[in-house]
């Protein structure tokens, strides 16, 4: 078993589905490496599961920074190496609004792209 810990930001609103007998609270998170030219984006679909996953769904929203750590799964899509994180361990980085509480959404100010660059 492989265990991993990564800071990044949040790709989109965590997503929580039904399996058979549990539920399943998945995101995507980018993680940086390198710097300058040589910067490079790395992306982690990670999943938490059970009532924990449930809880921490509300908290998790695109762009939030983030550390995960779990079992770290890699797996091949159309020759394209697929990274998966089980987390065993999510810390949010709460902004001064969020305050402890889920997020509402929010409105954005005119003017405001929606795409956060990595």
């Amino acid at each position: 078993m492989q265990f991993i810990t990564l800071t990044g930001r949040v790709g989109g609103d965590a997503e929580t589905r039904q399996t058979n007998s549990n539920s399943v609270t998945s995101f995507n998170l980018a993680v940086d490496q390198g710097w300058g030219d040589r910067k490079q984006t790395n992306w982690f679909r990670v999943s938490i599961w059970g009532a924990r996953g449930e809880k921490l769904a509300g908290y998790i929203r695109k762009g939030d920074k983030l550390t995960a750590t779990g079992e770290l799964l890699i797996g091949e899509y159309n020759g394209k190496p697929q990274y998966e994180v089980r987390a065993a361990d999510v810390d949010c980085f709460m902004s001064a609004k969020g305050e402890g509480q889920p997020r509402q959404q929010q409105s954005q100010p005119a003017g405001i792209d929606d795409d956060i660059p990595f």
